[in-house]
């Protein structure tokens, strides 16, 4: 018993080591996703407006939030190294430029003013279409980033390869770009350079309408990228890989965004990934599983290559949750997971299962599924959609999960319903059969209702939570699911 009080008890104080990046930076039956995660990649993103002044808001992307401005300091999440950066110098490209990417005569393609590009500079590029980019390795600086800037729609088309690419880049901002492509639309790596990642990457702002062509292609694929964050976008329409994957990433940000729609998983963080905070994202009919928290990679492929995991404190917070899994998945599987977190959710009629607890990587080395975190969410389901509602693989640790004071609402049963839970653990408080009074789950407004008993219900889980859907900071008692409710 002492035992699994210690796990639980780090488990817990992982929520607070990832706390860092608020206010400062058997049983599966649909088979293992082995990746090697070693294709050339580019990531980034700039300020709003381009000119590094500050804000991520999306603007164009709708992800069901009221946005309120900016979250108060008390709870915003690490921001941006480019926030408020001033550039030294602008480029320009347009359709059909062929100068000297000068405002009068600019490039005319992205690779050719980014082959020009130093620490401080910002390319801005005109709307319209343009072929593949394959980038240069871009390495701005500390204070002096390099960022690749949309002017209007500025569409990327990657025709039968990769839309956009960077290997081992630092100090990137992509931002305002929308990418096609047969393969991955972006692709950001470390150039198979292990013990160099590419760092300090920021996705802001993009649109990726579809990618893939039926293999293992994702919308935006990540191999050993740290200090990263992904803001503000709409992905969708991936065809059979992940909306996001990352393979061996580390210290990222995951807010804001819009992701819908693929023909498999949603967000991936696998391959020895750890320390990713996953927030404010609205996920809307993922048919696999909406966030694959580990996964299956080959021994090759980690970063770093001895990681005893296939990932470690990937913290799920705040985010919603519509009509996901229905071909074997879930709004969750911790895959191999350690310490990983779900907490402060609102889960809309999940099909399959609720939340997965599988281990697909089992050489000696990896530990198993472990002291994961499922906690202070708001999940209303149809039975009828259910396999069950957990679902349990061999080879993991089910009795070091903790599970407490979530909010489980059946619409199609009556009073006297109750969850299982499987193999895990009894729930700690959990409020069962209690309508949480959404304001508008036919129209999809999942806010609480002045009425919801989710409100000031949930368990401080961590000295600071990130904002909630709204980017309001949560109250203490916190409210159960995505939304705190407005004062």
């Amino acid at each position: 018993m002492q035992a699994r009080t210690t796990r639980v008890a780090r488990s817990w104080r992982a929520v607070v080591t990832l706390a860092a990046l608020v206010g400062a930076c058997g049983g599966d039956d649909d088979g293992p996703d082995v990746d090697g995660g070693g294709d050339a990649v580019d990531a980034s993103r700039d300020a709003a407006g381009g000119d590094g002044s500050g804000g991520d808001d999306a603007g164009a992307v709708d992800a069901g939030r009221v946005d309120a401005g900016p979250a108060p300091e008390a709870c915003r999440v690490t921001p941006a190294f480019d926030e408020g950066v001033t550039y030294e110098r602008t480029l320009y490209v347009a359709p059909g430029g062929s100068g000297d990417g000068t405002m009068g005569n600019p490039f005319g393609t992205i690779r050719a003013a980014a082959m020009a590009a130093t620490p401080g500079t910002r390319i801005l590029v005109a709307a319209g279409s343009y072929g593949q980019a394959m980038l240069p390795s871009l390495r701005g600086e500390p204070g002096r980033p390099i960022a690749i800037v949309g002017e209007g729609e500025v569409v990327i088309d990657g025709g039968a390869g990769i839309g956009l690419g960077l290997s081992d880049g630092q100090y990137v901002v992509l931002q305002g770009l929308t990418l096609r492509a047969g393969v991955h639309g972006m692709n950001l790596d470390d150039g198979g350079s292990y013990d160099t990642p590419a760092h300090h990457l920021v996705l802001r702002d993009i649109t990726i309408p579809s990618a893939g062509s039926g293999g293992n292609n994702d919308c935006i694929k990540m191999s050993g990228v740290d200090d990263f964050w992904i803001l503000d976008s709409d992905i969708a329409g991936c065809n059979r890989g992940e909306l996001v994957d990352m393979v061996g990433c580390h210290r990222g940000v995951i807010a804001g965004n819009y992701f819908h729609e693929p023909v498999g998983n949603g967000v991936q963080a696998k391959g020895g990934s750890s320390d990713i905070l996953i927030t404010g994202n609205r996920f809307e009919r993922i048919p696999g599983r909406s966030v694959n928290a580990g996964g299956s990679t080959g021994l090759e492929y980690f970063r770093p290559l001895d990681a005893p995991h296939e990932a470690a404190r990937i913290h799920v917070l705040a985010n919603v949750f519509v009509r996901g899994g229905a071909e074997s998945g879930a709004a969750v599987a911790f895959v191999g997971c350690d310490a990983c977190v779900f907490a402060h959710n609102t889960v809309i009629e999940p099909q399959s299962w609720v939340a997965r607890v599988l281990q697909e990587s089992t050489d000696a080395r990896f530990v198993p599924s472990r002291d994961g975190v499922f906690s202070n969410n708001v999940i209303v389901l149809d039975t009828s959609d259910l396999r069950t509602f957990f679902n349990v693989g061999a080879n993991t640790a089910p009795e070091t999960f903790r599970l407490e004071r979530n909010l489980w609402y059946a619409v199609d049963q009556g009073a006297g319903w109750t969850p299982s839970y499987a193999s895990l653990p009894a729930e700690i408080d959990p409020i069962v059969q209690m309508d949480p009074a959404l304001v508008d789950r036919a129209g999809g407004n999942y806010r609480l209702g002045a009425e919801s008993p989710a409100r000031g219900a949930g368990r401080p889980i961590a000295p600071s939570l990130p904002p909630d859907m709204d980017r309001r900071c949560f109250a203490d008692p916190p409210s159960l699911g995505a939304y705190e409710h407005a004062p």
